[in-house]
């Protein structure tokens, strides 16, 4: 293939024995080559405007093989995890969200149902073969933990600067997955919904390291320091363990 065909192209797909499909995504923001995993493949995203071609891209990837097998076997595994299922259970904030295939529910329709702090889906059994289906019922069941659990979460953030003497302008809940957290210089303070599937010294962790930035707004040895503090000595531990989390939703 030609260069200048090449750059028409806005996404492009190139296979590899070793690491399958990689999906190369062209992107007006990005300034530098990158890959993460998604979805049990390799996205690499580039400069809109790439000044290269695909074997430059090809020996880029053969120069990075080894640390792209782990970061393929890792997204392998997070999406194995991430995959919705009939009967599959996911303990939450306040109780249990479970998946049910029920004949009664339409084809392409979801039902849920809230009893106490328990939550259950159901759908009809021949709709979660659709991966299209999948990714909205993640989105359904996301958006619907936000509506019943956001309140918990700015709560918890609430509660927890009190203990620590902070005060927090606004708590707003976000519904990224890859920023689990986020602070403004004006002391908002944003936690995704995602925070709702972690274990609760996860979640902690999470609202801790925002707390941490209302005084430094940094990841300097002081911030660290504090948010340590906040921690009780665990900010290491958690923040390894929260690398390591595998959600049991992805979008």
């Amino acid at each position: 293939m030609q260069l200048h065909n090449f750059l028409m192209l806005e996404n492009y797909e190139i296979s590899d024995v070793e690491l399958g499909k990689i999906i190369i995504n062209r992107s007006k923001r990005s300034r530098r080559i990158s890959f993460r995993g998604k979805n049990g493949a390799i996205t690499a995203t580039i400069p809109f405007h790439f000044s290269g071609d695909i074997e430059y891209l090809r020996r880029l990837i053969d120069k990075n093989r080894a640390a792209l097998k782990r970061l393929l076997n890792k997204s392998i595994s997070r999406y194995e995890s991430s995959i919705l299922y009939d009967g599959k259970r996911i303990e939450i904030v306040e109780g249990t969200l479970t998946l049910k295939a029920d004949n009664n529910v339409g084809r392409g329709h979801i039902r849920s149902r809230k009893n106490e702090g328990d939550i259950t889906f159901s759908y009809h059994p021949d709709d979660l073969s659709s991966a299209t289906f999948q990714q909205g019922f993640a989105r359904f069941i996301m958006r619907t933990l936000t509506t019943h659990y956001g309140a918990v979460l700015r709560k918890k953030v609430e509660e927890l600067a009190t203990q620590w003497g902070l005060e927090v302008a606004c708590v707003r809940i976000g519904r990224g997955q890859q920023t689990l957290g986020h602070c403004s210089r004006s002391g908002t303070i944003t936690i995704s919904s995602y925070v709702l599937l972690l274990p609760e010294h996860l979640r902690k962790y999470i609202i801790y390291h925002e707390l941490a930035h209302l005084t430094h707004f940094n990841h300097s040895t002081a911030f660290h320091t504090l948010c340590n503090r906040y921690c009780q000595g665990n900010e290491e531990q958690w923040a390894k363990e929260l690398n390591k989390f595998s959600f049991p939703i992805s979008l």
